[in-house]
């Protein structure tokens, strides 16, 4: 009782300092103009990816640079991809193209000539001398950007839907999305592979929506969400779960084959078969860490993320302009959008002080950077922070749409107005 007193404690002091943090957000980039003037060859920071880590470190980087530097911000896609709303829009309609919304108002404050950007990916690295710099090689032009610090914000890759789109466009993802709706709904028996929050989520979300299918998630472990999540949580899934009528299966797999996707079931390895017309993977998610494999095969871990420094320097000496932030790298921690923009801080504080020479300081997890929103369903969902010695579950309620309107307004838009679709109209 005492250890969740003191939580709640925590949690209260916590909101405190979230308002200061935005205040300092929004003030910083415009102290900034005042002293940030545009050079002809300034040196380059290149940002490579710009989900949630790359877009908030190019954000800090422009608000804090001193004159003479500028940030390469090189991405892929067309809009900025709000992955944890895709297992909710893959089964309700009309919410597509909330998912996606445009990029470049979160960098609207900055200085002018603090960032210029580029559509597209980063195909290679090449060190060019002992001090770590180098440059950066365009996958598809093969154009050759120089630069003096490299920020690696490449993210996780999956095969596709619900973790990930796949599609570098709008309106390729909301096809995408549109696609999964259809085949759920015209689906009976539906089988999600993978407890995590994505399976979670959205095999609750498929059984209210369609009440009358069979809904089965398949896990592995021995209880949901067992990666950096307290039993309290687990549990608290299991039986929002039950309640809707989700069978559960735990320390089970399914057997692989290539024919799986057009079976009408699906056998497991304890050798149950469940009805399946529908199967949906919720696994397999990995980082995309072969930039960071290529030109420093010992920054890789077993696992496949990019083993960084304290200071989120890669652990090659050779790289030591290298900087990785978000779900490339590997950290004791929940990975997620809040343990992202705290990388993010440290890499953009870093090599700011790396520039004046002065000492970095080293990212260290912090207790509330697991806390999470849990949907149990399209009506229930449950808020859960931990500090590790207690827990605290609070049952909340939410929009269809999820919280993507405030999503929209925090980078710098009005929600689902997308004034880049408009100009291509």
């Amino acid at each position: 009782m005492l250890r969740t007193l003191l939580l709640i404690l925590k949690t209260l002091h916590l909101t405190l300092q979230q308002v200061t943090t935005h205040i300092a957000l929004a003030l910083t980039p415009r102290l900034h103009r005042l002293t940030y003037h545009t050079v002809r060859d300034p040196k380059d920071i290149v940002v490579s990816g710009a989900s949630f880590a790359g877009y908030h470190a190019a954000r800090g980087l422009a608000s804090i640079l001193p004159t003479g530097y500028r940030v390469v911000v090189i991405e892929r896609n067309s809009h900025f991809q709000l992955t944890w709303v895709l297992p909710r829009f893959c089964v309700v309609a009309g919410h597509e193209h909330k998912a996606f919304f445009p990029y470049r108002g979160y960098l609207a404050p900055v200085a002018e000539g603090a960032y210029t950007w580029i559509t597209g990916a980063v195909g290679r690295i090449v060190l060019e001398s002992g001090a770590g710099e180098g440059k950066v090689v365009l996958e598809e032009s093969g154009k050759e950007i120089a630069f003096e610090y490299l920020v690696v914000a490449t993210g996780a890759v999956a095969a596709g839907l619900p973790s990930r789109v796949g599609g570098k466009t709008k309106e390729e993802g909301m096809v995408m999305l549109r696609g999964e709706q259809e085949r759920i709904r015209t689906a009976r028996d539906v089988v999600l592979l993978g407890g995590g929050a994505a399976g979670v989520e959205m095999a609750g979300d498929v059984k209210e929506r369609y009440p009358e299918k069979n809904v089965t998630l398949v896990h592995s472990g021995e209880r949901l969400l067992n990666r950096g999540y307290g039993e309290g949580l687990s549990r608290r899934a299991l039986d929002g779960l039950q309640a809707l009528g989700v069978k559960v299966l735990m320390g089970e797999r399914v057997v692989i084959d290539d024919q799986l996707e057009r079976m009408e079931e699906v056998k497991l390895e304890s050798d149950q078969v469940v009805k399946c017309d529908c199967l949906i993977k919720c696994v397999g998610q990995r980082p995309n860490s072969g930039l960071v494999g290529e030109v420093s095969p010992s920054s890789i871990a077993e696992s496949g993320h990019s083993r960084i420094c304290p200071t989120l320097q890669l652990v090659d000496k050779a790289c030591s302009r290298i900087y990785a932030a978000g779900d490339v790298t590997e950290v004791d921690a929940v990975q997620n959008a809040r343990g992202a923009f705290q990388q993010a801080e440290v890499v953009a504080r870093n090599i700011v002080r790396a520039i004046k020479g002065k000492t970095l300081v080293e990212y260290q997890p912090k207790w509330w950077e697991g806390a999470t929103k849990l949907t149990l369903g399209l009506k229930k969902s449950v808020m859960y922070v931990s500090d590790r010695s207690a827990e605290l579950i609070l049952p909340t309620k939410g929009k269809e749409e999820l919280d993507s309107a405030r999503v929209w307004k925090f980078f710098g838009l009005k929600p689902f107005v997308d004034a880049q679709e408009e100009k291509s109209t």
